[in-house]
């Protein structure tokens, strides 16, 4: 079934690259972790761009973050809320008000790809189906397409995929999972820019080289 993709709008949070990936400190200089958040963050943008969403809104941030939206075609918006549920609820809520349904993405998916994102609206079925992204390590959740006017609540962290699964079953929504590499594998800790590393050599370098072909 062709999904209207036009009826999405995808949201990436990030935080300021100062106080982004803070657990790869012993490894990674300041500098470097910043530039790798954005390097992942351009990724990201651009498998969304390619997929053919119009609308990327990126919450949160800092002044690199912004300018480097702005160049890809995305829109900045300030933190809408108390912390990353809050404001991601908040930003589903502005995307349910312009009747779109709503396609929270991680920022920190290195290998993400346009496929993973027409996957993810594939599987919704034209936004019947809360579709649900699993993350590899932590049992988190990395992607997650929220129909409009579905009163889903953002839960993530550690084991949010379940407590995702616990409360769509609650409100009697139907579900779809889609798992792939692109959208399993994020970037949070030491032992996972090692493994990246070994899956793609040199990965660390051209992720840390991206964000400086444009404007910062």
């Amino acid at each position: 079934m062709v999904t209207d993709i036009q009826n999405v709008i995808a949201i990436v949070p990030m935080k300021p690259l100062s106080k982004g990936k803070s657990r790869l400190g012993k490894s990674l200089s300041a500098r470097q972790r910043a530039d790798l958040a954005l390097g992942m963050l351009r990724r990201v943008l651009l498998a969304i761009k390619a997929a053919s969403i119009e609308t990327i809104w990126v919450v949160g941030g800092d002044e690199r973050v912004c300018n480097m939206t702005r160049n890809l075609g995305g829109e900045c918006l300030e933190e809408l809320g108390k912390d990353l549920n809050d404001t991601l609820k908040k930003a589903f809520e502005l995307a349910f008000e312009q009747g779109k349904s709503a396609l929270y993405v991680a920022g920190d998916l290195p290998f993400l790809k346009p496929a993973d994102i027409h996957s993810m609206t594939l599987a919704s079925r034209r936004q019947g189906n809360v579709t649900l992204a699993p993350a590899r390590r932590d049992g988190g959740t990395n992607a997650m397409l929220v129909p409009q006017g579905v009163p889903l609540q953002p839960e993530l962290g550690q084991g949010s995929f379940m407590k995702h699964l616990t409360q769509a079953a609650r409100l009697e929504a139907s579900v779809a999972i889609n798992s792939s590499p692109g959208l399993g594998f994020d970037l949070d800790v030491i032992d996972d820019l090692e493994a990246f590393q070994h899956m793609e050599p040199g990965l660390l370098e051209r992720l840390s080289i991206e964000p400086k072909t444009g404007p910062t």
